[in-house]
């Protein structure tokens, strides 16, 4: 009794002896399944790490410019360190001087999500620049999404945004709608019926939505993380969006930045994609284009120089005149001032009473032109214009042209008369 005593006072084998095990063989287990957490965090980690990566990749690193609208963008990653998801965003210039704007969300985190994203998103890119109406766009893309391996859920909205027209005209697949707020600083929800979210349903028919917009006004198209909440119903979201939205600079620029931290505080669970388009008035007395440096800007160039003019009152004679001008200037900036290689110029038009004055500037240095190309430029924009001004310099070429408007009245009155 007295060695049983001792024993369970201690005096016995150590208990893992007792079980069969050698001195330090606990210490190794413990030591193995610590090392076990520690692998399984780093590859937590690493797949965070490849999924944020991939999805910034897939994002446009710079939008497009498109005259007549003002463009800003941003993906913010979730605070949680397991929902980065498949929140996209995208702008493709279209014909006519349209853009077409596209916004989703796949169901799920991880690379799997952001893979599925990359595929959406590549289709609807093709869709959209085959000229497809908004339904179509969705209906296509929902037939592609049956297609893939994986078949997750995803929302999205699609819509073109017509400058000329001051048009927005969109559908969408499940997603939140779109934020409108006028120039005046109003703000409402563009109305139009969800649909069903991508891979839902085989053969959903999606309905589409035109809302008018006044020049100056701003579309905000954004994902669920920015309004949704376990705790909190959708309605409340969007109110508190609203709120939030009526409280900063609506600047796109500063409406990416400034808007979600003041709905979310700086946290959110989710990841969430914002993005903000700006119809700009093109009937001040100022425009300014800043474009890359390649043939397919002329036309965007020629469209909104055509605008400006037409809202100055100008002349058929005149706009077609100065477009010519114009279009030379900027053909001879990306011809002659760049290698090849990534590059830009910039447009600017003003207008003081009945004078334009359009500036074209480029920053590189111009190659001389060879043979009969040597002056015919310049004689072409001679001939059309009041004044033409060259002035180049190490840091770029600026050509400014200059004109008196007489008005589309009195191009009239010189055809009665005539």
């Amino acid at each position: 009794m007295a060695e049983e005593r001792d024993s369970a006072a201690g005096g016995g084998p150590e208990p893992r002896e007792a079980a069969g095990q050698e001195p330090g063989e606990g210490d190794a287990i413990i030591g193995a399944t610590l090392e076990g957490l520690r692998r399984a965090v780093e590859e937590v980690e690493v797949e965070r790490s490849v999924a944020e990566e991939l999805q910034r990749s897939l994002l446009p690193e710079r939008l497009a410019p498109i005259p007549g609208l003002k463009l800003a963008a941003r993906y913010l990653p979730a605070s949680s360190q397991d929902e980065v998801g498949g929140d996209w965003y995208d702008v493709v210039p279209l014909r006519e001087g349209q853009a077409g704007l596209a916004i989703g969300d796949v169901v799920g985190h991880g690379v799997g999500a952001a893979a599925h994203m990359a595929h959406l998103q590549s289709a609807v890119r093709a869709y959209s620049l085959e000229g497809l109406r908004p339904s179509l766009v969705l209906e296509r893309t929902n037939g592609f999404a049956h297609t893939l391996r994986r078949r997750g859920l995803a929302s999205l909205l699609y819509g073109v945004l017509d400058p000329d027209a001051a048009t927005l005209r969109f559908a969408s697949a499940g997603h939140p709608p779109p934020l409108i707020i006028d120039p005046e600083g109003g703000l409402g929800f563009a109305e139009g019926a969800p649909g069903s979210p991508l891979g839902a349903v085989g053969f959903p028919a999606y309905e589409e939505s035109v809302v008018a917009l006044e020049p100056g006004s701003v579309v905000l198209l954004y994902t669920d993380g920015l309004v949704e909440r376990p705790d909190t119903p959708l309605d409340a979201g969007l109110e508190a969006l609203c709120s939030a939205a009526a409280t900063v600079d609506p600047d796109p620029q500063r409406l990416v930045e400034d808007l979600p931290r003041a709905v979310l505080g700086g946290q959110s669970r989710d990841d969430v994609a914002v993005l903000a388009i700006k119809l700009e008035p093109l009937a001040g007395e100022t425009l300014e284009l800043y474009l890359p440096a390649e043939p397919e800007s002329l036309a965007p160039v020629r469209r909104a120089i055509a605008r400006w003019l037409r809202a100055a009152r100008a002349g058929d004679t005149e706009i077609y005149e100065t477009l010519v001008a114009t279009g030379e200037a900027c053909a001879n900036a990306i011809a002659h001032a760049y290698p090849a290689g990534e590059a830009s110029f910039e447009v600017l038009a003003t207008r003081s009473e009945q004078q334009i004055q359009v500036q074209v500037r480029d920053h590189g240095r111009w190659r001389p032109p060879r043979g009969e190309m040597r002056r015919r430029g310049l004689t072409l924009m001679e001939e059309l214009m009041d004044e033409v001004e060259i002035e180049r310099a190490e840091t770029g070429t600026t050509v400014t042209l200059r004109r008196r408007l007489r008005g589309a009245e009195a191009e009239a009155r010189d055809a009665v008369g005539a």
